[in-house]
């Protein structure tokens, strides 16, 4: 049995997980822009007693491991090992903020150490993994308390205390919140691309099942009733090579040696309808007109299955013993056709195709991109069109 893949979608699951990028990425730019900032209020404020023995190195550590952090974070994510080394650098400036801040610009959270903090605990929770960023933002609070009442701040640090430990909080309550609902989007997504998978391999099964009625009808089915129409004690050569092409196609299904390489290479459509002409003369005389023309394998098993049909129901049904099939080519399209002027049938009378009309021509066709349409009126014969175009 030979199933098409389920189609396999351009988007997938990873595809629609941007909160984490972006969340990065702004890190890197707010984190940017603040290092800029502080450090030119650093140097602006550094009056004494502040010392530069002081100050310059920590602003070098500053204006060094910033560009390493914006560069990852943007290119790679907010790592663990970014945060971690972001938060030592900012716990080390907090504790050092009594060498860095001149005395009246240590309480509260105004300073540009308080600031690198602010902005550091910030950044930690946009990582989404709380369970690790709260404790390690909280760390880096504690210290800037610590380093405020080693340096005798008029607050005593409780002013940095409540509002960074609020912005903590209310970073990872956001950034969960986010990615939250990132996940829920993302199991949406894969709950949808299960489903259209299953459906599409539900189709597929369908008209593989579909493939198998049309060969099986047009192939042995057909063959057996030539053989007990034929009225001959010895099969015929015709009957022979017919029921031999029938053996075939079954083999091949058995052994699911249809392989799309093979669908797709090219053979010459006039050369296989003029073996289904053969097959139907006798009883039929069979006005031919094939124009030389090369088209894909599964195509032509779709264009000498349909006239198949036609022929045999001409047999079958006609009444008459004359037919004609044809076969052109013009600006890529390839039309067949089969006519005959036997007794017709009332289209509009019908309630619906046979099988062989409904599968054999319109759903063959169909299952190459062709079409098939029949027309017919009592006492008027029938025509069978077929049409496949390239491309």
């Amino acid at each position: 049995m030979r199933l098409l893949p389920p189609t396999a979608p351009d988007e997938s699951a990873a595809t629609l997980r941007p909160t984490r990028a972006a969340l990065a990425r702004i890190a890197a730019v707010l984190r940017s822009g603040v290092a800029v900032g502080v450090g030119i209020a650093a140097v602006v404020g550094a009056v004494p007693p502040v010392s530069w023995a002081w100050l310059g190195p920590a602003l070098v550590l500053l204006f060094a491991w910033t560009p390493v952090y914006a560069t990852v974070a943007w290119t790679r994510g907010l790592r663990p090992w970014l945060i971690g080394t972001d938060l030592c650098v900012a716990a080390a400036l907090c504790l050092s903020i009594g060498h860095l801040v001149p005395p009246a610009g240590l309480a509260g959270t105004e300073s540009w150490v308080a600031v690198i903090g602010s902005m550091t605990v910030v950044c930690a929770q946009l990582s989404g993994v709380p369970v690790v960023s709260v404790p390690a933002g909280l760390l880096v609070v504690a210290s800037l308390v610590a380093g405020q009442r080693l340096a005798h701040s008029t607050d005593g640090g409780t002013t940095a205390l409540g509002v960074q430990t609020v912005q903590v909080l209310v970073a990872a309550a956001v950034t969960a919140a986010a990615t939250r609902i990132e996940r829920t989007a993302v199991g949406a997504f894969e709950r949808l691309q299960e489903a259209r998978a299953s459906a599409a391999l539900d189709l597929a099964r369908r008209e593989d099942e579909r493939a198998q009625s049309r060969l099986v009808h047009n192939g042995p089915l057909t063959t057996l009733t030539m053989a007990l129409h034929s009225g001959e004690e010895t099969p015929s050569a015709t009957l022979r090579q017919r029921a031999a092409a029938a053996l075939e196609a079954l083999s091949r299904l058995a052994a699911a040696e249809d392989t799309a390489a093979a669908l797709d290479a090219d053979v010459r459509l006039d050369e296989r309808l003029s073996q289904v002409v053969v097959w139907y003369e006798p009883p039929l005389r069979i006005a031919v007109g094939l124009q030389p023309c090369s088209v894909p394998a599964a195509v032509a098993d779709a264009f000498a299955g349909a006239v198949s049909e036609a022929l045999e129901n001409v047999v079958r049904y006609a009444g008459a013993d004359r037919a004609a099939v044809t076969l052109t080519e013009e600006h890529g399209a390839v039309r067949a056709g089969v006519t005959d002027v036997g007794r017709g049938f009332d289209l509009a009378g019908q309630s619906g195709y046979g099988f062989g009309l409904r599968e054999d021509l319109v759903g063959r066709m169909a299952a190459v991109r062709g079409t098939a349409v029949v027309r017919s009126s009592p006492g008027a014969g029938t025509a069978v069109d077929l049409e496949w175009r390239r491309g």
